[in-house]
């Protein structure tokens, strides 16, 4: 049985039992105990059997850690050690094995950590639909803006690790993580935030260490407005980003919903300020009249498609290579949804002076 007490700088005490011969140590919600706290990678340390004792190893390429004040490359462990990971301090209470022992021939040839094998990252239209509704969910049983972004950077990690998220507010020209798994709060280019300011929904930059995008929705006219940082490694395809913008749009309305300050007893809302129907989207409306998973999804579906058409000038071909799905399914939705022509917007850019 090997016990554990980690404390992190922000407060809170856990205590973690774990039986078995290995478990890892990291932000990324693979792991077997995570730990969200500044400095701790994503997979951070692997912890093991090994001459009878336990060992802690680290992953290629994180900072080294301290045990009781000394910095620490890995070795043995042992009740009362302290380790410090970044801004979280993990306090071995018991390390005592288990009465069958992992035999030494079963263990690493080396000190060096193996992460766990990652599942596939979803390429279905059922997959994408599936991690869809299980986010429409988390929005609509989130108590509060940290928690829907916790719940979704939890499913985003889970699904298409080992890219790097962050759920956070952008308001002015900043964004401030609520949930996030990156190894270093991220520097976001100026340029980035100016593009988002200006009424981008996806604006991508490449550099060195991979491809940074951020998508912003809904409209920046909201009081509160929920963002998705991504560290794209691999570089994600365009359905993906079509379902993060999705993701944002239903988390974005969500988070000012419960966010908005409770209405004081007896306080009667007078008639000339109450919100009016006319001033909220389709989807909002929608989520605030039901909690059908289906009607929400394809009142969604509707504007995403709508969005692509938009933007292509009604070029079908082209939309559909984007929304990753057959012309003829594509013409299927345009009729289901009643979607206009776009292709006016093209005659309008050709007979312009």
């Amino acid at each position: 049985m090997l016990s554990l007490e980690i404390r992190k700088k922000t407060g809170g005490t856990e205590i973690h039992r774990l039986n078995g011969g290995a478990l890892t140590l990291g932000a990324s919600s693979g792991n077997e105990i995570v730990v969200r706290a500044r400095g701790v990678a994503g997979r951070h340390v692997r912890i093991f059997e090994k001459d009878g004792g336990y060992h802690l190893g680290l992953y290629k390429g994180v900072d080294a850690v301290w045990l009781n004040g000394r910095q620490f490359e890995g070795g043995p462990i042992s009740p009362g050690d302290r380790i410090t990971i970044g801004e979280a301090t993990i306090t071995v209470v018991n390390a005592r094995l288990p009465l069958r022992q992992t035999p030494i021939d079963e263990l690493p040839a080396t000190d060096t950590a193996t992460p766990p094998s990652l599942a596939p990252a979803p390429t279905t239209e059922v997959e994408y639909r599936g991690l869809r509704l299980s986010a429409y969910r988390l929005c609509r049983e989130g108590r509060s803006a940290e928690q829907i972004a916790t719940g979704l950077v939890d499913l985003l990690d889970r699904e298409f690790s080992p890219s790097e998220w962050a759920v956070g507010e952008f308001s002015g020209a900043t964004f401030r993580p609520l949930a996030s798994t990156f190894l270093e709060s991220p520097a976001i280019p100026p340029r980035m935030l100016e593009a988002a300011l200006g009424g981008e929904r996806v604006v991508r930059s490449e550099s060195v260490t991979g491809v940074l995008t951020l998508i912003v929705e809904p409209s920046l006219e909201r009081s509160l407005a929920l963002g998705i940082l991504v560290r794209e490694s691999p570089r994600l395809p365009a359905r993906a980003i079509l379902l993060l913008e999705e993701m944002a749009q239903v988390a974005g309305i969500a988070a000012a919903a419960v966010s908005a300050p409770p209405e004081p007893m007896g306080a009667r809302v007078p008639v000339e300020i109450a919100p009016r129907a006319e001033n909220l989207s389709e989807a909002e409306l929608i989520l605030r009249e039901t909690d059908d998973l289906k009607k929400i999804t394809d009142t969604i579906s509707r504007q995403i498609i709508d969005r692509a058409m938009r933007r292509v000038e009604g070029n079908q071909s082209r939309a559909a290579e984007i929304l990753n799905i057959s012309r003829g399914s594509l013409i299927a939705k345009l009729k289901e949804y009643q979607i206009p022509d776009y292709r006016y917007l093209r005659r309008e850019r050709t007979r312009r002076p």
